[in-house]
């Protein structure tokens, strides 16, 4: 029976987050890992620790974006990048020594976006769509990362979220011959059952990821909703890693207008500035809006997997 498996995990990185999808396909058996990775803004980001979180993968890494340029950020992406095979970095503005590091490290290619430039990128059934906002003197990255090509009248869907213990578990990548993670959590854990989307509305599935990294959103929400409104109704988690005094209402309201039945997931680092106000506002627009907070200890994880309606 052919199966399309995904996961999303999203974890605390010197107060900023580190995204990783997880891709497997039991038709073609490719299965592979991309990453989104941003340091917070304040300063205990410039602590840097080692993290569990880039222990080596077995797949090749396909892709990782940088949410800014911060020194934090592209630390943390140079340690990632020492411990995994990858193959594609993107990069916000120019880094042209980054970029020379990143080669020598390893990584195959590395591409360094300007300001107003965007990427698009697809491999089996995921895609990515990258935008660059800012300026030459600092830009940031927002990406989103969700399915593609999925039509919803032949393939039915299970997904759920959960809060992961970091020392138990915290590789995105998934092993057809070796279930055990879905198992486990499926067994011994709490967790939301996400079937809003298998109702007949004619929007498809609604399992990818926002990644808003550190950007301001009072100054670019209206840009973000114009250059990913084709991607809207996809939006299920949202991540942010900046000072919340810089973010509004806006982005949360356009996007759960979308699908008003579902559950959206709004993930932030805990310690990022003033997460309280606007907790209280993510949660008083909508019951259906859910907020976690990611910590050294703990994540969030995101999985399911695609399956045909046509039994084999």
């Amino acid at each position: 029976m052919q199966t399309k498996y995904f996961k999303n995990m999203f974890q605390n990185i010197s107060q900023g987050v580190m995204y990783s999808t997880g891709v497997a396909d039991s038709e073609t058996k490719n299965s592979w890992v991309a990453c989104y990775i941003c340091a917070g803004e304040n300063e205990e980001s410039l602590e840097f620790k080692a993290e569990k979180a880039f222990a080596g993968c077995k797949d090749e890494v396909r892709l990782v974006a940088a949410g800014d340029g911060s020194e934090a950020t592209i630390h943390q992406l140079m340690e990632f990048v020492k411990k995994n095979r990858v193959e594609q970095v993107i990069l916000p503005g120019n880094h042209e020594k980054v970029a020379k590091e990143l080669q020598s490290a390893g990584v195959k290619r590395v591409v360094e976006m300007k300001p107003g430039s965007s990427l698009y990128d697809e491999k089996d059934f995921w895609q990515f769509k990258i935008h660059c906002y800012g300026t030459d003197e600092g830009c940031f990255l927002v990406m989103f990362a969700g399915d593609k090509g999925i039509d919803w009248k032949i393939m039915d869907c299970l997904m759920s979220v959960r809060i992961f213990d970091k020392a138990k578990c915290g590789s995105p990548q998934i092993d057809m011959e070796n279930l055990v993670c879905c198992a486990r959590c499926g067994l011994y854990n709490d967790f939301d059952v996400c079937k809003g989307h298998n109702q007949n509305t004619g929007k498809g599935y609604t399992a990818g990821a926002m990644l808003l990294g550190n950007i301001s959103l009072k100054k670019y929400s209206e840009a973000i909703k114009r250059d990913f409104s084709e991607v809207r109704d996809q939006i299920r988690y949202i991540s942010i890693t900046g000072n919340m005094k810089q973010a509004d209402g806006e982005l949360s309201t356009w996007i759960g207008e979308s699908r008003t039945e579902l559950n959206h997931y709004y993930i932030l680092p805990s310690g990022c500035a003033d997460t309280g106000d606007f907790i209280t506002k993510i949660l008083s627009e909508s019951g259906r809006n859910r907020v976690y907070l990611t910590g050294e200890k703990c994540g969030v994880c995101g999985s399911g997997f695609f399956i045909s309606r046509k039994l084999d």
